[in-house]
């Protein structure tokens, strides 16, 4: 491992809609270093900090990425390069978009290498496409929401909650565990998830597949289907979408404790009771 005393590895989210969702916070992070590793393909004027466009270093992690290799290689890859660069640059930042805790493994990795060596590790918080998502659908949080990674969701055999709504992220990764970011997957690609999915839903619910805007006031792009007919999705349909399907039971109150939890809000109006 790399000397690091004197430096600090900072991982960045910068939201999903660019410049607007970038924060002072992280403004301020990415000024304290001298190298950028970055996934942003936005250009560099939209998101460095007014004034160090051509003083910071920004290396493009995607062209780190090799076609059709395990992502989970690539993603270790990546964030072993980063780290070992603390040894001669000083502080580093790993920049990314949305929250850098939200599906990123890069960034799993650097906090892991950071607790393991003692480093300190900043991490700056973004708005993540779990909250865009559900602000382009105009839908609320409450009273639940399940969040799972498409792939891990079958492959695990998780049952959903039919309670409560699901959104299904990496939606164009489903099914494949290298990194395909030369290939467009099309619906087709999903028919081992719609299969699974209908053991739980009738094949007429209604579901989304949602990618939020990333900016240059292009609209968020939203598709309607019956969850049956999701493998008609279109390529750009499925880049960067998550799956958002609704509820389609309600929750059951348990009416004894809803009872009790109404009694004890009721004021004491015993002879002890403060008047």
């Amino acid at each position: 491992m790399p000397d690091t005393s004197n430096s600090t590895l900072y991982i960045i989210g910068l939201g999903v809609n660019l410049p607007d969702h970038i924060t002072p916070e992280a403004t301020r992070a990415m000024s304290q270093c001298s190298r950028l590793y970055s996934i942003v393909q936005a250009p560099q004027r939209l998101w460095l900090p007014p004034g160090t466009l051509g003083k910071i270093e920004v290396i493009d992690a995607f062209q780190m990425y090799a076609e059709d290799k395990p992502r989970v290689q690539n993603y270790e890859h990546v964030a072993r390069t980063i780290f070992q660069a603390l040894d001669t640059c000083g502080s580093v930042g790993y920049v990314t978009y949305g929250n850098p805790m939200s599906y990123d493994s890069v960034a799993q990795n650097l906090v892991q290498y950071g607790k393991k060596s003692g480093l300190p590790v900043r991490i700056i918080p973004g708005i993540s496409s779990i909250d865009t998502v559900l602000c382009d659908l105009g839908v609320d949080l409450a009273p639940g929401l399940q969040v799972y990674e498409a792939t891990w969701l079958v492959a695990c055999g998780i049952r959903p909650h039919l309670e409560a709504a699901v959104l299904l992220v990496q939606m164009g990764t489903f099914g494949s565990l290298r990194t395909n970011y030369q290939k467009r997957p099309t619906g087709a690609s999903l028919a081992k998830l719609v299969t699974y999915l209908c053991e739980f839903y009738p094949g007429a619910h209604e579901v989304f597949l949602v990618r939020s805007s990333n900016g240059a006031g292009e609209p968020p792009h939203i598709r309607r289907f019956e969850l049956r007919n999701l493998c008609a999705a279109a390529a750009d349909d499925l880049a960067g979408a998550s799956l958002y399907i609704p509820a389609v039971q309600h929750a059951r109150f348990d009416n004894a404790l809803v009872e009790g939890m109404e009694t004890a809000l009721k004021p004491d109006r015993g002879p002890d009771s403060v008047r």
